[in-house]
């Protein structure tokens, strides 16, 4: 690549590390921020908003074509994970609470 084409990408990594550790600020400042919220289910449901955020660029006809077969595989685990039971999420907690709901409208806690 030439040297105009190299900076481009540097560029664009570093606003892309920007925007990420932005992003990672403010969900680090809601840790701790309610008492009754656990820093677990901060994590959880950023987990579970991301998929959905992040299929909108790749759902783009424009980029969908472009994406590579691992950023499909990421996007589509990424889902997976959003749409799973919370049981599948934490059956440790489910078992200790002797509790398996059946989807998450079911869920005791």
């Amino acid at each position: 690549m030439n040297k105009n084409i190299d900076r481009q990408f540097q560029k664009a990594d570093a606003a892309i590390e920007r925007a990420v550790a932005d992003f990672m600020g403010k969900i680090d400042k809601m840790i701790g921020r309610w008492e009754a919220v656990a820093p677990s289910y901060i994590v959880e449901r950023t987990l579970l908003a991301m998929p959905t955020e992040l299929a909108k660029l790749i759902d783009d006809p424009t980029l969908a074509d472009l994406a590579s077969p691992a950023s499909l595989k990421l996007s589509k685990a990424l889902a997976d994970f959003r749409d799973s039971q919370a049981s599948e999420r934490y059956p440790l907690f489910f078992m200790s609470q002797s509790i398996l709901p059946k989807d998450e409208d079911d869920r005791e806690w």
